[in-house]
C-alpha cells in the first residue's frame, strides 16, 4: 500500500454530515468515476443489512422493505438500529422457546446461507428459520466442542444439555449487546461507512484512530504492545483472546488464553472493573496505557484470581517474520519465504532491508540459486515492493501508478545496482496478493525470475490511508496539519498500476510461468469474486530506459515440469483431491445439512479428505535437505520458542510438493544455463 477540501469540521460533527463527507473525498480521490445515484446508494444499504445480519434471521424482510425507504443515510442507520435491537429481543425470545424443547434433528433438512439480503424471509416465516439457524448452531455444538454423539444409534443422551448451554449462550450475548443502543449504534455507523467504501471497491472501507493503527501495526514488522488483546466469552465476559509469542504477555508463562480480565488499571490511576466494558473500551484502555504499565486482575479457567503488572516491549509480529533455509540438493539453494510486504512503521527497518540481510547470509553459504516463497503473501507496503525488486534488478522503470487527480507516473527503482543477480525462482498461488503480485510483475516483465505456481489473486491497485477531517490535507493530498482524529480515516483506493508493458493484472491475476498444482486451489477467494472489483484496463505512457535481461528458458521448463507432474503420484492425487474438496465445501455453502446423519456425512466426507492431505504430504520423498544457516542455528538456541517455530516450518517444508517441484525447476535452470 501506498501511505500518505469541503469544508473544516469540528469536534461535534453530525453523522449526516460526515456520510457526506465520506462521499464527498471518494468522489473527490477514489481512482474510478463512479456514479453515485440512487442505485448506487440503495446497493449500499443492502451491504450495510447484509453486514448487520449476515445470516439473514434477526431482520424480517418487511423491515429491510421499511428501512430502505427512508430518504436520509442517517436516519437509515439510526432506524436500523433500532429495529435491530428490537429484533435481537424477539430473536432471544423465540430461540429461548424452542431450545426449551428438544430439537428433532432426524428430520432431513438443508440450510442456506445467502451471501445478500434477497435470502431473508417475511416476519411469518422468522421462525422456521430461526429453529434451522439454531439446529445447525447445535449440530456445531455436538460435534465440534461434545462428545454426546453416539454415531452408532445417533442417540443424543445430553441434547438438552447442549440445547441449554446455546441457549444461555445467545440470551447472554445477545442481552449484554442489546442494552447499550449507543454502543450498538456507533457501530453500525461504522459499518455504514465501511459499506459505502467497499461500494466503489472491496478494498476501500472506513478506519477508526484504533482500527486504523492496528492495521498499520499488521504491517510492520515490530510493534511496541502488551502483547495481549480482549475479546469476550459466551457468557459476556471480557476475556484474553490472543498472545503474541514472544511478547510481555507471553513471557509472564502466567496468562493464557480464554482468562477472564476482572480489572486493568494503568499506572497509578484507579483501577476499572470489566463488568460493565464493553470489549471495544478494554482495548482501547490498552492503546491508552502507551509508555505507561499496566496492572491486570484475572481469572484463570480454574478459577484463580492473580494480578500481573505488563510494561510495553517491542515485540516482532510473528506473521511478518522472514524465514530463511538452505535447502541442500544435488544443488544448493537459498530458499526465504517473506510473509507480508511490512514498512518502517515506528523506525523499525522494513522486509525489502531484512530480505537483503537474508540474501547476503545465504550467499556466504554458497547458495547457488534462491527460491523466494510469496505463497499466501497478501501484500503490504508498495514501497517495500519497489526496494525489494531493486535487489534483484540493477536500476529501470518498474511500474506505472494512475491516480484520479495526476498523470501517470512511472515510479523507477530507488538505487542503482543490485545485491543478488543469480538464479532466482518465485513461488506464487492464489492468495498471493497486492504487492507481491507487483514484485512478481516486474520480475516478469524484466525476465528476472521464473513465477511458478498458481494464478495470483488480481489486486493491481493502491490504497491511502486519508483523514476525513478534509482541512489537514491539500487536493493533492499532502499534509496541512493535525487532524481530527475523532472522525476517524478512509482507507480509499487512489491508483491503478500497471507494469512497464502498460497492462495491469487487475481482476485477472498473475500467470505463472510454471503452473504447479496445489491443494485448495478453486478454494482460495480471488478479486474476480467480488461484485465491485475495479475492471482491468490499459494506460498510456511513454516508458524509457527499459532493458530486460536475457530470456529465460520458460518453455522448456514448462514442458519439463509439466511432464513430471503429470507423471507424479502425489500431484496425481492432489487434484483428484482438490476436485472433492471444491464439491465438498461449494455444497456446503449453498446446502447445508442439519440432520444428524447427514451432518455427520458431511463431517466423515472431509475428513477423510484432509486425511488424504496428511497422508499425501508424508509420501513426499524431497529431493533436498532442509538446512539452517550457520547465523541462524546460534540464534535458534536462545529459546525454546525460536526451536519449536524452526522445527515446525522444517518439518513443513520436508513435506512441501510444490516446493520440491519448484527447487526441480530451479535446478533444471541452473543446468540450461551453464
Amino acid at each position: 500500500f501506498i501511505f500518505l477540501g469541503f469544508i473544516k469540521v469540528g469536534f461535534a460533527q453530525d453523522y449526516c454530515d460526515k456520510v457526506d463527507l465520506m462521499y464527498s473525498i471518494y468522489n473527490r480521490f477514489h481512482i474510478e468515476d463512479k456514479l453515485v445515484d440512487e442505485t448506487f446508494k440503495h446497493e449500499v444499504r443492502r451491504d450495510f443489512l447484509q453486514r448487520i445480519d449476515p445470516y439473514n434471521f434477526i431482520l424480517a424482510k418487511e423491515d429491510q422493505t421499511k428501512l430502505l425507504t427512508l430518504p436520509k443515510d442517517c436516519d437509515f442507520v439510526e432506524e436500523s438500529a433500532r429495529i435491530y435491537a428490537s429484533r435481537v429481543n424477539e430473536f432471544d425470545s423465540i430461540s429461548s422457546k424452542i431450545l426449551e424443547s428438544k430439537l428433532n434433528l432426524n428430520v432431513p433438512l438443508n440450510l442456506t446461507l445467502f451471501e445478500t439480503i434477497d435470502g431473508s424471509v417475511s416476519q411469518i416465516d422468522k421462525k422456521n428459520r430461526v429453529e434451522k439457524v439454531l439446529k445447525y448452531m447445535v449440530l456445531k455444538d455436538l460435534f465440534f466442542d461434545y462428545d454426546y454423539v453416539d454415531l452408532d444409534s445417533f442417540n443424543i443422551p445430553n441434547q438438552m444439555e447442549v440445547q441449554k448451554e446455546v441457549s444461555e449462550r445467545l440470551s447472554k450475548r445477545v442481552a449484554r449487546k442489546s442494552l447499550d443502543f449507543n454502543q450498538r449504534l456507533l457501530s453500525f455507523q461504522d459499518d455504514f461507512l465501511n459499506s459505502i467504501g467497499h461500494q466503489f471497491d472491496p478494498h476501500s472501507g472506513y478506519f477508526s484512530t484504533n482500527k486504523k493503527e492496528d492495521f498499520q501495526d499488521a504491517l510492520s514488522k515490530e510493534v511496541i504492545s502488551f502483547g495481549l488483546s480482549f475479546g469476550e466469552n459466551d457468557e459476556g465476559n471480557i476475556i484474553v483472546i490472543s498472545l503474541m509469542p514472544g511478547g510481555a504477555a507471553w513471557k509472564t508463562g502466567e496468562i493464557h488464553i480464554g482468562d477472564e480480565v476482572l480489572e486493568i488499571k494503568i499506572g497509578a490511576r484507579s483501577s476499572k472493573k470489566t463488568s460493565s466494558m464493553s470489549v471495544r473500551k478494554a482495548n482501547t484502555i490498552l492503546k491508552e496505557a502507551k509508555g505507561d504499565n499496566i496492572e491486570l486482575v484475572l481469572k484463570s479457567e480454574d478459577g484463580k484470581v492473580f494480578k500481573i503488572d505488563l510494561q510495553e516491549e517491542s515485540t516482532e509480529v510473528e506473521s511478518n517474520i522472514i524465514s530463511s533455509f538452505i535447502l541442500q540438493g544435488n544443488t544448493k539453494f537459498g530458499y526465504i519465504e517473506l510473509p507480508g510486504f511490512y514498512t518502517d512503521y515506528g523506525g523499525f527497518e522494513g522486509c525489502a532491508n531484512d530480505v537483503a540481510k537474508e540474501l547476503i547470509k545465504l550467499q556466504n553459504e554458497g547458495v547457488e540459486g534462491i527460491i523466494l516463497d510469496l505463497r499466501y503473501n497478501g501484500g503490504g507496503s508498495l514501497k517495500e515492493a519497489l526496494d525489494l525488486a531493486g535487489i534483484f534488478i540493477d536500476e529501470g522503470p518498474f511500474v506505472v501508478l494512475n491516480k484520479k487527480y495526476d498523470k501517470p507516473r512511472v515510479k523507477k527503482d530507488r538505487n542503482r545496482g543490485s545485491i543478488y543477480t543469480g538464479p532466482l525462482t518465485v513461488m506464487v498461488n492464489g492468495a498471493s496478493a497486492s504487492a507481491s503480485e507487483i514484485l512478481s510483475k516486474i520480475f516478469q516483465d524484466y525476465n528476472r525470475a521464473i513465477i511458478v505456481g498458481g494464478n495470483t489473486y488480481g489486486k493491481a491497485t493502491a490504497q491511502n490511508i486519508i483523514p476525513l477531517d478534509t482541512s489537514s490535507y491539500t487536493d493533492r493530498l499532502f499534509p496541512k496539519g493535525r487532524p481530527n482524529e475523532d472522525l476517524g480515516y478512509t482507507k480509499i483506493t487512489i491508483s491503478k498500476i500497471y507494469g512497464v508493458d502498460l497492462n495491469t493484472y487487475q481482476k485477472n491475476g498473475i500467470e505463472p510461468d510454471v503452473n504447479i498444482p496445489y491443494y485448495y486451489d478453486g478454494l482460495i477467494h480471488k478479486e474476480s469474486d467480488y461484485s465491485t472489483a475495479l475492471l482491468a484496463d490499459k494506460v498510456e505512457k511513454n516508458i524509457y530506459n527499459f532493458n530486460p535481461l536475457k530470456e529465460l528458458p520458460i518453455k522448456e521448463l514448462k514442458m519439463n515440469s509439466s511432464l513430471r507432474i503429470k507423471n507424479d503420484s502425489i500431484f496425481k492425487e492432489l487434484k483428484k483431491l482438490n476436485i472433492d474438496l471444491v464439491n465438498i465445501y461449494e455444497d456446503f455453502d449453498i446446502n447445508i445439512p442439519i440432520s444428524l446423519k447427514e451432518y455427520q456425512a458431511f463431517l466423515d466426507k472431509r475428513k477423510v479428505l484432509e486425511s488424504k492431505i496428511d497422508l499425501l504430504n508424508s509420501k513426499l520423498t524431497p529431493v533436498y535437505k532442509v538446512l539452517n544457516t550457520e547465523f541462524e542455528k546460534e540464534i535458534i538456541e536462545l529459546s525454546e520458542y525460536s526451536k519449536d517455530r524452526n522445527q515446525r516450518i522444517i518439518n513443513a517444508l520436508n513435506q512441501d510438493v510444490e516446493l520440491n517441484e519448484a527447487f526441480l525447476i530451479s535446478q533444471e535452470l541452473i543446468n540450461i544455463n551453464k
